[in-house]
């Protein structure tokens, strides 16, 4: 029995699970959108931690108590089957701790931990997008703003963000597939499907210059309406800024707009006549001071920190991965301005290694600095 001595247990500790299981079980546990992501996350780091402490008291006051029974229920090892069933659909799966997750949704409480993605995910991390949202049925004017404006901005350099919706969400991406232009459609259905149907041709356009993204797995049931308004939150902090080009009143447009105002980004607006419904949603947020009035594309160009370019040198453009300094750096900026010493104490790195890093982001046009040496999210 000597041998035995200090021995707490005759059989060997249960492996760890693999941490993308688990990044998918947490993320099935909590649910999308939700507002206790960012609180697990800050209690635990990642998805392996929040496994191991699933039976504490921690974890339930992170996660809630709906939750934590729903920790008990479920397993990593359940979802194998569909990392098996993305690979064979070829969707690539973004955990909350991969390189290619947008550092933009790591800034916000209620985050996706998992993503899933067609197309080049790169792009993900791209400086200078811009969405643009409107009416499902807009006006024949409403078509044209977003034709011509979407148009100039993604020639200009713009990365233009939407939903792949009827109306003036699909005007947005069209406007950069014409030009030959990267695009991003943030999905409100599982990623498997493309709503609406009608939309397929323009999905695969967008995939071979750009990416298409949504919170929901393939063959997720049940997902309703309200995959639409949460899609919303995640174009909202996926834009530099957000542009507005018709919506009425009371609409899904506008509940895109106050996540951007949540998030701290700049809304713009085009006006309309005072006598069309669908412009009525615009003209408030003008009326109101809540956005900045654009009638046309050089009237963002400037706030974008963007300028003209040739046509040409926008389709070469290429998404270059971000090394690890580069990450480090742009998750403590945000959209308030930090100086050099604060910066170097959030990211841990030392001086030298700091101002060369941020030289890199500000010549790709990812971060700005102000007066003061002091720097921005762009």
């Amino acid at each position: 029995m000597s041998g035995l001595a200090g021995q707490t247990s005759l059989f060997p500790p249960e492996p760890a699970p693999d941490p993308l299981l688990c990044w998918l079980w947490l993320a099935h546990v909590l649910g999308p959108a939700s507002v206790h992501a960012g609180r697990v996350l800050d209690a635990f780091g990642g998805a392996q931690e929040a496994w191991e402490a699933r039976d504490t008291a921690e974890f339930r006051l992170a996660a809630g108590e709906t939750a934590a029974l729903r920790a008990q229920q479920l397993a990593p090892e359940q979802y194998h089957p569909l990392v098996m069933r993305c690979d064979d659909l070829g969707v690539r799966i973004l955990p909350f701790d991969d390189p290619d997750y947008p550092l933009a949704f790591s800034r916000i409480p209620d985050m996706p931990l998992v993503l899933y993605c067609t197309g080049d995910p790169l792009w993900l991390n791209e400086p200078g997008a811009v969405g643009i949202v409107g009416s499902r049925k807009p006006t024949e004017y409403g078509l044209n703003a977003a034709a011509d404006i979407g148009g100039e901005l993604a020639q200009s350099g713009a990365l233009i963000v939407s939903g792949l919706a009827d109306g003036l969400d699909s005007a947005g991406h069209r406007a950069a597939v014409k030009n030959n232009c990267p695009t991003i459609a943030v999905m409100g259905v599982p990623i498997d499907r493309t709503y609406p149907a009608a939309n397929v041709v323009l999905r695969h356009k967008i995939e071979q210059k750009g990416c298409v993204i949504s919170e929901y797995p393939p063959r997720s049931e049940g997902v309703g309406p309200n995959g639409f308004l949460q899609r919303n939150r995640l174009i909202a902090a996926l834009s530099s800024a957000l542009l507005v080009v018709e919506a009425q009143e009371k609409s899904g447009t506008m509940s895109t707009v106050s996540h951007a105002e949540r998030y701290g980004k700049p809304v713009f607006a085009v006006p309309g006549s005072i006598y069309s419904p669908n412009s009525a949603g615009t003209n408030g947020l003008l009326r109101d001071g809540r956005a900045r009035a654009v009638c046309s594309a050089a009237d963002l160009l400037g706030p974008l920190g963007l300028r003209r370019q040739s046509a040409a040198a926008v389709t070469a453009k290429q998404p270059e991965p971000l090394s690890e300094n580069e990450r480090k750096v742009l998750s403590c900026i945000g959209p308030q301005p930090l100086g050099i010493e604060e910066l170097c104490v959030r990211s841990g790195l030392p001086t030298a290694v700091l101002l060369g890093t941020l030289m890199k982001l500000e010549l790709s046009g990812r971060v700005l600095c102000m007066p003061g040496k002091r720097y921005v999210i762009k």
